[in-house]
């Protein structure tokens, strides 16, 4: 299994950041914000069978996890976009439950981890 978020990456961050906190934070706070509205919106395209939208946005949210290192949330997103790919519409809805529970783990995680706290 994946873990929930990179240190590796998230450590290679702090040094382009010159180990300023702030771009860490700010950073965390955008990622959880865009993400919470992408999951929100791929609920809503999959609710809908809007394949198009959805595929637009798991791969918006995939560019995301792999930007800041959530690799967990990545590779759901990796195998939904995949499948979408190849008209394998079947897991849309368990992968996007799937996804959900893995950022309501990241919030908790970067919360406790990070000291950057937002509503899930």
């Amino acid at each position: 299994m994946q873990p929930l978020l990179k240190k590796e990456t998230i450590d290679t961050i702090r040094v382009l950041a010159g180990g300023n906190e702030h771009v860490i934070e700010e950073l965390f706070q955008s990622f959880l914000k865009e993400s919470k509205e992408l999951l929100l919106d791929i609920r809503q395209a999959v609710d809908t069978e809007d394949w198009q939208k959805l595929q637009f946005d798991v791969h918006t949210l995939k560019g995301l996890c792999g930007t800041i290192g959530a690799s967990a949330l990545f590779e759901v997103c990796k195998i939904l976009n995949d499948d979408l790919k190849q008209s394998n519409l079947s897991s849309a809805d368990e992968l996007t439950n799937e996804a959900q529970r893995i950022y309501e783990d990241l919030v908790v995680f970067i919360a406790k981890n990070y000291k950057v706290y937002y509503e899930a």
